[in-house]
């Protein structure tokens, strides 16, 4: 029995195709997309190169086309995983909210999933997978690609009028800005390369006292910052008390319409002067100052729900061209959602040789009486699902007053 299930694509019969840019023509990539309507910060150069150089992917351009006609451009990363090669556009784990094809009004998206399935074939993909609003929900469906479902807050920054999104902030995180602006904490966006090395300092002692390995790189932040700032694409913020000492950082990327959360992290004992709330207000400010109209949190949870945006659904679509990938992707979604599970059936020994070397939650209640964050609860599967980086939710919790 074969391990691939795709048919061959007739290429000729199609009416649509994707070539393949030249190297001279992916040089101006971002010219060729300046004009579409539906571009966004993750399709142009500079995120580009920060994933191809951050995530070890192969970045590839194509022009979409009708005989002579183009009709919008495509890109995505290549990536290996053992025997498959898989084509993102984007992949769940680069952080990447969206990218897609950039297609004009009026294209046929069945006959570009088409398309799309015959560069697959082609290609030798195993698995491809893709992200952006504007492809039809009906043509994903017949085409054979699955959806896999998840929440973001979408706030609107309103340029024009200032005060309409502070009155949309909720009362308590209205007043928890007026804290942290009377205690004096101050926030500045710098151009500092170090400031990938304090927001990841403060990141990885979060990921410390929980006894959880980070799942990305201090190179990662690193790169994030130098590619993103030299394109003027990215808000560092750092929180400042009134003594100068440092007590949160943020990273905010952007482009010239919307603004996303990519991470934050903050210094302990600092959290009673609020400096979470004071960092993505003054982000939606500058933001806002720059004349760009949405702030995507990039997930949902109890913090994000005070900034007054609007829970908005998101879908990201894959499909699995050989059998055996299709069975791989179950197998590492079973064991991804049950692997926390297991480890609540652990007793102490094993988790103590499980954790060795580095502080666990359970030897910090051991050690204090009480536990080190509320108990889980099975409705927070499906209320508060992980959104890209593991970091965006997991933040949350050092945000948030939760009593022992």
């Amino acid at each position: 029995m074969t391990s691939k299930t795709a048919a061959t694509v007739d290429t000729a019969s199609l009416p649509y195709r994707l070539d393949p840019l030249t190297d001279v023509e992916a040089q101006r990539w971002d010219e060729l997309i300046a004009e579409s309507d539906n571009g966004t910060l993750f399709h142009r150069r500079a995120w580009l190169e920060y994933l191809a150089e951050s995530r070890g992917v192969r970045i590839r351009h194509w022009a979409i086309r009708s005989g002579d006609r183009t009709l919008g451009y495509f890109c995505g990363g290549i990536l290996r995983l053992g025997p498959f090669r898989v084509l993102g556009s984007p992949l769940k784990s680069w952080g990447t909210n969206l990218m897609g094809p950039l297609v004009e009004q009026g294209v046929d998206h069945h006959e570009l999933l088409r398309a799309l399935d015959s560069l697959a074939t082609a290609e030798r993909f195993a698995m491809l997978e893709l992200e952006h609003p504007v492809l039809s929900k009906d043509a994903l469906e017949a085409a054979g690609f699955e959806p896999v479902r998840d929440w973001t807050y979408s706030v609107a920054l309103a340029p024009e009028d200032p005060q309409a999104a502070w009155k949309a902030l909720e009362s308590t995180c209205r007043n928890r800005i007026r804290r942290a602006e009377k205690a004096g904490l101050k926030v500045e966006d710098t151009d500092d390369p170090a400031v990938a090395d304090e927001f990841y300092d403060f990141y990885l002692d979060l990921m410390r006292r929980k006894g959880m390995a980070p799942p990305f790189s201090r190179h990662t932040a690193r790169l994030l910052v130098s590619h993103l700032k030299k394109a003027d694409r990215l808000f560092a913020l750092r929180v400042l008390d009134g003594g100068g000492r440092l007590l949160a950082v943020g990273l905010f990327p952007h482009d010239d319409d919307t603004m996303y959360f990519w991470g934050g992290a903050s210094l302990a004992d600092g959290h009673d002067l609020c400096p979470n709330d004071l960092l993505h207000w003054t982000a939606m400010q500058m933001a806002a100052h720059r004349g760009l109209r949405t702030y995507n949190m990039s997930g949902h949870g109890r913090f994000k729900r005070k900034f007054g945006g609007v829970l908005t659904e998101v879908t990201r679509w894959h499909k699995c061209y050989w059998r055996t990938a299709r069975w791989a992707r179950k197998g590492y979604e079973i064991w991804f959602r049950h692997r926390s599970l297991i480890g609540r059936f652990l007793t102490p020994p094993f988790r103590t040789a499980i954790d060795r070397n580095r502080p666990s939650a359970l030897t910090r209640a051991q050690a204090t009486g009480s536990p080190s964050r509320p108990t889980f609860r099975l409705s927070d599967i499906h209320r508060a699902p992980l959104h890209d980086f593991p970091i965006r939710d997991e933040i949350l919790y050092q945000c948030l007053p939760f009593s022992p």
